[in-house]
C-alpha cells in the first residue's frame, strides 16, 4: 500500500505535457549510469537492488521493495558514527528542452528512531543546493507495509544543469535507515508562443480574472482552440479579428491550454481559470 501526498498532471495539444524527463526504479543491484554516491563515516554505503524487509518497518507484516530498491541500513552502519550519506542524479539541462514547470515524484521508506534520522531532498539550482524536503517522519506505521510517494514542484529551480540529491542524516544517533523504491522527474513542455510575439500577440490577464481572458494581436488571428486536460478541445473560435475575449466562467477550475493560430504562426500556452 503508498501513501499518496500530490498527483499532477497535464495533457498538452494532442502530447502529453507532463513529460517524464528522468526515471530510476533502482531495480539493478549496482549503481545506475550517471548516478554517484556518497559512504557513511563508517565506510557504508547505499545497496542497490535492496528487496529485504525494512528495518524497523514491523515483524509481521514489514515494508519492502519487492522488485528492489536503493537502502542504506544505519544499523549495520554502527552506533558510534554520525552516517550521512548521499545520492546524486545525473545532471539535466531542463533549458535546453523547453521545460516551463518541473516535479519530482519520489517512493520512498524512513525509518527514524525515537525522532531521530532525516530524510531531505535537495535540487541544485545551477549554484547552489536547495532543500525542497525536510523530513524525520515514519513512512507509515510498523507492519503496515506503506512507503510513501511525494510529489515536490521544483519549477523555480529549472536550469541547464538541474540534479537532485538525497540525503540521510542520522543526526549522530544509531536510527534504522531509508530505502527509495522509485524517482521520477516530471516536465511541462510545450508552452509557447514565440512565434506570435512578432506580430504583437499578447494575452491576458492569466490566471483569468471574471471568467474572461483577453487575446489579442496586430494582425488576424485565424483561430482558438481551448483544451481541457485530458486533450479535448471544449471551446473554438474561427475568424476572431485583431482581437477575442473567451468568456471562461462556465469552466471548472484549472488549467486549461490554449491554441492559437495567426496566418502561418501557431502559438501554445497555458492558463489558469480560478
Amino acid at each position: 500500500m503508498k501513501k499518496l501526498s500530490f498527483i499532477y498532471v497535464l495533457v498538452c495539444v494532442g502530447f502529453i505535457a507532463n513529460a517524464q524527463l528522468q526515471h530510476e526504479d533502482f531495480n539493478s543491484t549496482s549503481m545506475p549510469d550517471g548516478w554517484s554516491a556518497t559512504n557513511s563515516a563508517s565506510g557504508h554505503s547505499w545497496t542497490f537492488g535492496d528487496t529485504n524487509a525494512l528495518k524497523g518497518s514491523g515483524m509481521e507484516n514489514p515494508a519492502s521493495f519487492q522488485s528492489g530498491g536503493v537502502v542504506f541500513n544505519d544499523y549495520n552502519a554502527g552506533s558510534f558514527n554520525h552516517n550521512v550519506v548521499g545520492l546524486i542524479s545525473p545532471s539535466i539541462n531542463l533549458v535546453e528542452k523547453g521545460v516551463v514547470e518541473a516535479s519530482i515524484e519520489i517512493t520512498y521508506n524512513l525509518r527514524s528512531f525515537a525522532s531521530d534520522g532525516t530524510f531531505k531532498v535537495n535540487v541544485w539550482d545551477g549554484e547552489v543546493w536547495q532543500n525542497v524536503l525536510n523530513t524525520a517522519a515514519d513512512s507509515g506505521e510498523k507492519n503496515s507495509g506503506e512507503h510513501t510517494i511525494s510529489v515536490l514542484d521544483v519549477s523555480q529551480y529549472i536550469n541547464s544543469d538541474f540534479k537532485v540529491e538525497f540525503v540521510f542524516d542520522d543526526e549522530n544517533s544509531l536510527t534504522w535507515g531509508v530505502g527509495i523504491d522509485d524517482y521520477k522527474l516530471m516536465g511541462v513542455q510545450g508552452s509557447s508562443i514565440k512565434g506570435l510575439e512578432s506580430i504583437g500577440f499578447r494575452y491576458y490577464p492569466n490566471p483569468v480574472v471574471e471568467g474572461e481572458l483577453t487575446l489579442e494581436s496586430s494582425e488576424e488571428i485565424s483561430s482558438i482552440n481551448v483544451y481541457n486536460s485530458i486533450g479535448q478541445v471544449i471551446m473554438t473560435k474561427e475568424a476572431v479579428n485583431l482581437e477575442s475575449k473567451l468568456d471562461m466562467q462556465h469552466l471548472a477550475s484549472g488549467a486549461y491550454v490554449v491554441k492559437v493560430n495567426i496566418g502561418e504562426n501557431t502559438g501554445v500556452f497555458k492558463v489558469i481559470k480560478p
